[in-house]
Parts: structure tokens; sequence; C-alpha cells
């Protein structure tokens, strides 16, 4: 692992990096303080000196209880004053530091640009809701006079017939038969394919060097898992047409249904329609939820409406509740 030497700033004198393993401010002569911070710089060159790289392994520097200066791990006597180690104020911790992940780059906004940037955002986003609001969810009421009816009856009919269909293997359902097969991915998995060193920060060894500090971390890859998709030919009951029958006037009807061999009667569906005219003459539709309500409005007759801007008619007032 690289060894690097860090840097530690006197509070006496105010000199900014001091090298790691000076125990004396080069400036004025004082002894790193108890507190002091080491710190690597970002250019901090590995260490190649063999000397340097043996202190730097020995561990933390010990702190004398005499004279307050540092001392290097394996030193049994004091540096300032010659006392023992064993008046030692203790060694100096080591601590593990995390790079941090690189922040998003933040966009570019020229000068007193974002006020501006947010007005036309904010503009732009009042004339879109304005504008659905007006054309989707604006209504107003007006009188609207009924002209007629129509109405539209459906039959939709199946037919029992052979469809192709396909699925995996072990899923194709009785009665399938096998046309082709293919091999083809069903799900991908991750795999690990070995480990990686990364580095993933520095670790202050308390003596004014730092250790770079790695981690094995795996490599995976998506690992394709095939299975084979079957083609096969089963009968289905399919929509195969509709019958339909319509007209303009009060008395609706299901279109005749006449079935051939393997066919069969599906879905009904029928839709009532209210054909009206505002004062104006303009043409409007109402489409009753009902039979039932779509007979009881008479031609004619004139009742309250709830239209949008788009001129759909979204509620028509009943009889009895019109004016």
């Amino acid at each position: 692992m690289a060894i690097r030497e860090g840097r530690w700033d006197c509070k006496y004198c105010g000199r900014v990096g001091n090298r790691g393993p000076d125990n004396h401010c080069l400036g004025c002569g004082a002894p790193r303080d108890q507190g002091v911070k080491f710190y690597l710089p970002p250019d901090a060159a590995e260490v190649t000196d063999t000397a340097a790289l043996e202190r730097a392994k020995k561990g933390p520097d010990w702190r004398c209880g005499y004279c307050g200066d540092d001392n290097p791990a394996d030193a049994k006597f004091c540096g300032g004053c010659g006392a023992g180690s064993d008046g030692s104020e203790g060694k100096r911790a080591v601590r593990e530091i995390r790079d941090q992940p690189p922040a998003a780059p933040k966009p570019v906004t020229p000068p007193g640009g974002k006020k501006k940037i947010l007005g036309i955002v904010l503009g732009v986003v009042a004339l879109v809701l304005g504008g659905l609001w007006f054309f989707v969810f604006r209504t107003h009421n007006e009188d609207l006079t009924v002209t007629g009816h129509s109405w539209e009856r459906v039959v939709e009919v199946e037919k029992f017939k052979t469809v192709t269909e396909e699925a995996w293997e072990g899923e194709v359902p009785a009665g399938g038969r096998e046309v082709s097969r293919s091999r083809e991915v069903f799900r991908t998995e991750k795999v690990q394919t070995g480990t990686e060193r990364v580095k993933v920060g520095t670790r202050d060894l308390g003596n004014g060097y730092f250790e770079d500090v790695f981690e094995d971390r795996p490599v995976y890859r998506d690992n394709p898992v095939y299975r084979d998709k079957i083609r096969f030919l089963i009968e289905r009951w399919k929509k195969d047409r509709d019958l339909s029958a319509s007209a303009k006037d009060l008395a609706p009807r299901w279109p005749e249904v006449k079935l051939a061999e393997k066919e069969r009667e599906g879905r009904r569906h029928e839709i009532f329609r209210v054909h009206l005219r505002d004062k104006e003459g303009k043409e409007r539709v109402f489409q009753a939820s009902d039979e039932a309500r779509w007979r009881t409005y008479q031609p004619g007759q004139s009742y309250r409406a709830t239209v949008r801007a788009s001129g759909e008619v979204v509620d028509l007032a009943l009889p009895s509740e019109s004016p």
C-alpha cells in the first residue's frame, strides 16, 4: 500500500504545511500541539525513502508527559527531555478517512439568470395549466332544446378458431400443439467474476504519514439464462365481428344474431344519445347513462345543461330539475 507524507499547521505562528514527521514547527520551533490534525495534500507524492517508510510503519507517535514533545513509536526516551516512554501521555490516534464520492456538477447559470429562468418556467406552467383548465375543466350552464334521439346497439360475435401463441417451455397450456421452438434469453442474473482492488480512502498513521486504504470489491457481469420459447397452435374463442343496429328514433332494438358453426354470442353494449340545439342553432350531443334516462327528454323541450368550453355536454338536468 502506498505511503504518503502528510502536513500539519502550527497554531502558534500560523505556519502552514509543516512536514508531517517533523515534531517541531520550522517557523517558530514550537512542538506539535496535542490537538494538531495531520492532513494529506491532494498532490502528496508516494514515499519511496526506505528510512521514512520504516518510520511510517512503526505506528503512531507517543507524546511525552513531561515536555509535551512527540516521539517515534519505537523511541525508548523522549528526544526533547530524555524522559522514558513510560511517562507517555499516550499515542496519537490512528484514523481512517474515507474518500467522498464526487459531487454532481452544478449547471452553470449566468449571473442574474436564475430568477429570469424561474420566471419563464413558471409562466409557461401557468399558461399550460390555465389552458388545460379552460378547455378541459371549465364549464358553464345553458339551456338546450332537444331536437331528437339516436341509439346504437352492438353484439360481438366470437369464433372458436385456431390461433398461434407463444409460451416458455413448461408453460404451454393443455391442448397446445408445438409448431417451433427457439432458444431465447429468459432472464439475466448477476454472476461474480472476480474482485478488484479499489482505493476507498486513506489512514492517518498518527506519525505524520498517511497510508492508502484499499478494499476488495466484487466484480459482476450479467449472465443470460436461456430457455426454450415454444410457438404453438391452440383453439380459442376470439372476437370475429360486430353486429350492430342504430337509428334516430325512440325504438332501440338489438341486431339479429345469426351464428355459424363454431360461433357464439359475446359482449353486448349500447349507446344512447340525446341531440340538442343551443339558442344560436349550434348542435350538441349528450350521451345518457342508460335507456330510462334517455327516454325522459322530450323533443322540443328545453333543459339546463352543463357544457365544457370545448362544447361537450357533460350533464343534462332531468325534467324535474330544469326550470
